[in-house]
């Protein structure tokens, strides 16, 4: 009786020799986010100096530590590129269970300001969620990229069962079961700020893919659009788990407690920069004034030296800089690699827009970094490690767009010569034709 074996699926190669050509939007891309990360460092020794000498004995602490990190991001990045999309969706696999190792082992270090977010071995200290959030767009969307997606002619619809099956179960239920464990120990740290940010992340590549279809989605949108629900979310979180912070700034926030210092000293030196700012290193708040200026509060600080010019620009280098992201993922070889280069820009714009809404107190007062402008090591080299994945994702649509106007070039080179072959044989025929007539015909 002979045995079937199941065929075992064979390990993607690593690394890719050339990912494939350059496109023009992919050097402007580029370009916008090296004036970003320049504009950030440039922002980030502006906000730490005064910090740095004050702390650590040097003004140039945080700014060296930073580029440092920078150096070895861009390295990252760099090697990052031409890593194969098909391997680190085969990887995302058994990474998930590393970054849940990594995150339980997280509980165990001793708590910094009341949270346990870091691990900490050899001098070097790791975020683990900043991993987790990496690591979930890189396996949600693989389980939404292998969802059923059938063609409706139009006016067709599914059935209910189907509907079900495909819309709800395959397409929304399944992509979001792999975050529910990292959602709990992100709370259990308690880090509320990245279960959030990564909730965010996962919902914006399901919602812009099409996954589930509309009517889920004008609910949730419908829901979240009133932000009362979610902070009694919120709350009732805090209170189950008991996070104090975390009901402090909830109270402040809502008007039933006293604003929180920091809250406060970012709007003051919103408000002092005016129009054009202070000036270069002129801020007043970075003396100490303000808490976390050279990290979550660093957006301020550029506020004040630079006013409300100088925070318009940034917002519209981000804006630009994640337009392009989104035009490059869109254009991407495969739904899975859309759906990666969604989740990356996402994250980029989620951090952004809820740090910009944090310090002008917008939403209430939680951790999160700006983007390539906040202190950080762990942040920077995974940020810049996923514009390497991006870059690898661009590069393979580029290839995989000429590949597809090549193919069709060639068809329609072949149609056009079939075309004049079968003119040419109808002239022939006519020729015969007449010939034979005239053959016919008596002298």
């Amino acid at each position: 009786m002979a045995t079937r074996h199941k065929k075992r699926r064979s390990i993607p190669p690593v690394f890719q020799r050339n990912p494939g050509p350059w496109s023009q939007l992919m050097i402007e891309w580029l370009a916008t986010l090296g004036i970003i990360i320049v504009f950030g460092l440039v922002m980030l020794y502006s906000a730490s100096y005064t910090t740095g000498y004050l702390r650590m004995g040097s003004s140039l602490h945080y700014i060296g530590v930073q580029l440092f990190y920078a150096g070895a991001g861009l390295a990252v990045m760099y090697v990052m590129s031409f890593v194969d999309h098909r391997f680190l969706r085969w990887a995302a696999k058994p990474a998930y269970w590393i970054v849940l190792g990594l995150l339980a082992v997280t509980l165990t270090f001793a708590p910094l300001n009341g949270c346990r977010r870091w691990i900490r071995m050899f001098g070097v200290t790791l975020q683990t969620s900043e991993l987790a959030k990496f690591e979930l767009i890189l396996l949600c969307s693989g389980i939404a990229a292998r969802a059923e997606r059938p063609e409706l002619k139009k006016g067709q619809h599914l059935t209910t069962k189907d509907w079900f099956r495909i819309r709800f179960r395959q397409q929304l239920l399944y992509p979001v079961l792999p975050f529910i464990p990292v959602a709990l120990l992100l709370i259990a740290e308690p880090h509320m700020s990245a279960t959030i940010l990564t909730a965010a992340i996962i919902g914006s590549i399901l919602l812009l893919t099409g996954c589930g279809g509309i009517f889920p989605w004008i609910c949730i949108v419908a829901g979240a659009a009133a932000l009362e629900p979610l902070l009694y979310l919120a709350q009732i979180i805090a209170k189950v788990f008991n996070i104090e912070y975390l009901q402090g700034r909830l109270d402040s926030w809502l008007g039933h407690a006293e604003m929180k210092d920091q809250t406060l000293q970012s709007l003051y030196a919103i408000g002092s920069g005016g129009l054009t700012g202070r000036g270069l290193g002129n801020s007043v708040e970075k003396q100490l004034w303000l808490p976390e200026s050279n990290n979550d509060f660093i957006f301020s600080v550029v506020c004040e030296e630079l006013g409300f010019i100088g925070a318009v620009i940034i917002i519209v280098l981000f804006v630009v800089f994640i337009v392009q992201g989104l035009i490059i993922a869109y254009r991407a070889e495969n739904l899975y690699c859309t759906m990666v280069g969604i989740g990356i820009m996402s994250q980029i714009a989620w951090q952004v827009f809820c740090n910009i809404a944090v310090v002008t107190n917008t939403i209430p007062n939680t951790g999160i970094s700006l983007p390539f402008f906040s202190s950080g090591g762990t942040s920077l080299v995974l940020l810049l490690a996923e514009m390497g994945v991006m870059v690898n994702i661009g590069r393979n649509g580029e290839r995989a767009a000429q590949q597809r106007e090549q193919a069709r070039a060639e068809r329609e080179a072949a149609r056009a010569a079939h075309e004049a072959e079968l003119r040419e044989r109808t002239i022939d025929l006519e020729a015969a034709r007449r010939a034979r007539t005239e053959a016919e015909q008596p002298n």
